[in-house]
């Protein structure tokens, strides 16, 4: 897995694994279990590869896990899988190892463009990504989101469990990944972060309390994250419809 030699900028892709996903009940980190007989993790790494416009891919996996991943991958020929490192104990700080593995060829300019995305959603579309990073490319910082369905409402609800408001409408938009940076913009808004011991409930939210406007790109219904048995099995039922 040798670094890749390339007078322009590159677009990084960074997948999260680090994440064992205990809502699922499952021993083993969810991003191993099968999905129509291959693991999500291979899944949701197969989209970068075959998107022309993400030159690397840069795995964070869990401790002791990434010789598994490793081999995951180099069985999958995911040719762009050139790295994978140990993630923190949190999303946050996973994002910051990410980073840190990258920092000296952000700052060398070496890298335009990072996408960061949940290695537990296996059905992103590669004509997403692309329409992510053309909208980064313009504005700095973008995400995939997905705005509310018709007669849908979000609440947010008290300690006692009774709704204290509500949201609804055309305005509202659930945040998904990738979530794409300009990777200096990103680099600075985590050391920020870091400085001020923030933590990020996704990564657009470090890039937003330094001030910068993140835009949103429409993402697809089929971009669900794995996070429940329910999940699994309804991505079963889509995986014997998609097609890369």
């Amino acid at each position: 897995m040798g670094k890749q030699q390339s007078s322009a900028p590159r677009i990084v892709a960074v997948v999260l694994g680090a994440g064992q996903g205990t809502r699922m009940g499952h021993a083993i980190n969810k991003i191993f279990l099968p999905i129509d007989g291959k693991p999500i993790i291979i899944h949701a790494l197969e989209t970068f590869e075959h998107c022309a416009l993400v030159d690397e891919i840069l795995l964070v996996g869990a401790k002791g896990e990434e010789a598994q991943l490793a081999k995951l991958a180099h069985a999958a020929q995911l040719r762009k899988v050139r790295r994978i490192i140990e993630g923190g104990a949190t999303r946050h700080g996973s994002e910051q190892c990410a980073l840190e593995a990258l920092r000296a060829e952000i700052e060398a300019g070496e890298i335009e463009i990072i996408l960061i995305h949940d290695g537990a959603r296996p059905f992103l579309s590669p004509s997403s990504v692309e329409s992510l990073i053309e909208r980064t490319r313009g504005v700095g910082a973008a995400i995939l989101a997905l705005p509310l369905q018709e007669e849908e409402r979000i609440v947010q609800v008290d300690t006692t469990q009774a709704v204290c408001r509500s949201y609804e409408g055309e305005q509202i938009w659930r945040a998904q990944t990738p979530q794409a940076f300009r990777a200096t913009l990103l680099l600075q808004a985590y050391d920020q972060a870091a400085c001020d011991q923030f933590v990020g409930t996704d990564t657009a939210a470090s890039v937003e309390r330094i001030g910068y406007p993140v835009a949103v790109v429409e993402s697809e219904l089929s971009n669900l994250k794995i996070t429940t048995a329910h999940d699994l099995f309804q991505a079963e039922k889509l995986s014997r419809h998609r097609r890369l």
